[in-house]
């Protein structure tokens, strides 16, 4: 009951603080006025690692459009982390969570990858969409704003 008020379709994303891969600190309030794709990922997660070639399309696509991908990154294992987004060419920001994590805990994430789309207001306005839906989600919020 407590994620549907606080994490429900329509209700507006709780701030997120904490360091980014390279431990700086960010905040996920930087980044309203943007459509945001929140992806909590790993690199031990099978169908995580599977949606960054299309992460990576959607980010080249929105480059200079009012649009970021943020993840959440859930792995301890700070040198196999490294390898991987070299590996993969993750560019997109991400926030440190380690396993289970209070980014995660906050967020009730109990699966990866958990995927929420934000509009430029900050609202949650879809959950776990990917592939070509995650696109058009990031389409047509983009087209909100117009």
């Amino acid at each position: 009951l407590s994620e549907l008020r606080r994490l429900g379709i329509g209700k507006v994303a709780q701030e997120i603080e904490g360091d980014d891969l390279g431990g700086r600190k960010m905040k996920l309030s930087d980044y309203r006025g943007k459509v945001i794709v929140l992806t909590f990922w790993g690199t031990w997660c099978g169908p995580c690692m599977q949606m960054v070639p299309d992460e990576r399309k959607l980010v080249e696509r929105m480059a200079g459009k009012l649009f970021a991908l943020i993840g959440i990154n859930s792995d301890n294992d700070q040198a196999k982390l490294k390898a991987a987004v070299e590996k993969e060419k993750i560019t997109w920001p991400s926030f440190r969570d380690g396993s289970q994590g209070p980014i995660s805990k906050a967020w009730n994430v109990h699966s990866w990858p958990t995927v929420y789309v934000l509009d430029r207001k900050g609202v949650i306005r879809y959950r776990n969409v990917r592939g070509q839906a995650l696109a058009d989600a990031v389409d047509a919020l983009l087209l909100e704003g117009k």
